[in-house]
Order: C-alpha cells, then sequence, then structure tokens
C-alpha cells in the first residue's frame, strides 16, 4: 500500500471511529429517556446502537486484518477475504439499521422543517442511498472473494491455519465493535437530566 492510499485509509478509519463514538454517546445520554417512552422512539435508539456497533466493528475488521497481514500470519489473498467477510458481515445490519435511521429523519424533517433536521435527514439519505449501491456493486465481489478462499479444494494445514485467523479477526471485531458501544453507552447513559414527564415515569 502506497504511503497516499495508507493515509487516505487511516483518515478514512478516523472518521468512521468518530461517527460511531457520537452515534453511541447520543444513544447513551438518550438512554434511560427513551426507554421509558418505549415504543417507536425506543425502537429508534435501539437502531442507533445497532450502527454505532457496526461502525465499530468495521473498523476493527480493517485494523486486524492489515496487523495480521503486516505480522505475515495472513497474505493478500486472506487479507481481501477478510474485508470481504467483514464486508457480508456488517452490510446487513447497516441496511436494516440505516433504512429505519433515514424514515425517523425525513419525518423529523418534515414535521420540524428547519435547517439542522433537513441537513440531517439530507445526510442520512446521501449514507443509506450509498450503502444502498454499496451493497449491489459489492456484495457479489465479496461473496466470491470469501468462497474462492473457503472452497478452493485445499486442505493444506498453511489453509487451514489462514481460514481460522480470518474467522477469528471477523469474530473478534464484531465482539470488540459490540462492546466497545455497549461501554460508550452506559458510560453515558443518565448522564444528564431526565424531562419532567420522563422522570416523573422513572419515580
Amino acid at each position: 500500500m502506497s504511503g497516499l492510499a495508507a493515509l487516505l485509509v487511516a483518515l478514512l478509519l478516523a472518521v468512521n471511529l468518530g461517527i460511531s463514538w457520537w452515534n453511541a454517546r447520543v444513544v447513551g445520554l438518550d438512554w434511560v429517556e427513551a426507554r421509558f417512552i418505549g415504543g417507536w422512539v425506543r425502537f429508534m435508539w435501539w437502531m442507533g446502537w445497532l450502527m454505532s456497533a457496526l461502525g465499530f466493528t468495521w473498523c476493527y475488521v480493517l485494523i486486524l486484518a492489515f496487523v495480521a497481514q503486516g505480522a505475515g500470519l495472513i497474505g493478500a489473498r486472506e487479507l481481501e477475504a477478510t474485508l470481504s467477510l467483514g464486508y457480508l458481515v456488517v452490510i446487513p445490519g447497516m441496511l436494516f439499521s440505516g433504512l429505519f435511521i433515514w424514515i425517523d429523519s425525513v419525518v423529523v424533517a418534515w414535521r420540524r422543517r428547519d435547517l439542522p433536521s433537513m441537513a440531517t435527514a439530507s445526510w442520512n439519505t446521501f449514507a443509506e442511498l450509498h450503502n444502498a449501491y454499496s451493497a449491489i456493486s459489492g456484495v457479489g465481489a465479496a461473496l466470491k472473494s470469501v468462497g474462492n478462499l473457503f472452497g478452493d479444494g485445499d486442505e493444506d494445514e498453511a489453509k487451514i491455519g489462514a481460514i481460522i485467523i480470518v474467522v477469528l479477526i471477523v469474530v473478534a471485531a464484531l465482539a470488540g465493535g459490540f462492546i466497545t458501544t455497549e461501554l460508550i453507552r452506559r458510560h453515558y447513559a443518565a448522564s444528564r437530566p431526565l424531562p419532567a414527564r420522563a422522570a416523573a415515569q422513572a419515580a
């Protein structure tokens, strides 16, 4: 990987980590209130939680995969398969949660008709369309890459070891993403006073 490419990857990684942290923080700040309100509000906060967890997961897949390649544990083919497997794990949940987040933001923008809500709806529209386009154009190649690693008929120890490492990287990234989001959510949960109505319900 060239220096410029590495810099771009690092920049995108930092942005994705920041967005995932922000999503987890926002969810945590309103978690208690959403719990007592229930219904759609609580469902949307779970969608935000899921989006954050999957965002962290994808970042961890990238980090662990490149670290493993740098350490000589996997080669270029296994690196591609790792990123493809991580993508296949992450994209369904991102599309699902992103769809409801987009719907909610459009409804809020329609009701409020102010600049912040319209900007949020616009960003969510772009993000959901980008994810959908990425899924349409990328899932086939990702499936092929994973299939080539798992199904080429070569059963030597090196191949089996590489498959185990690929699977472990994705599982570890998934666990790390969910744990990170939950820790951030718990840190910010109940960190600000509830509105009077929610506080009365809690009492």
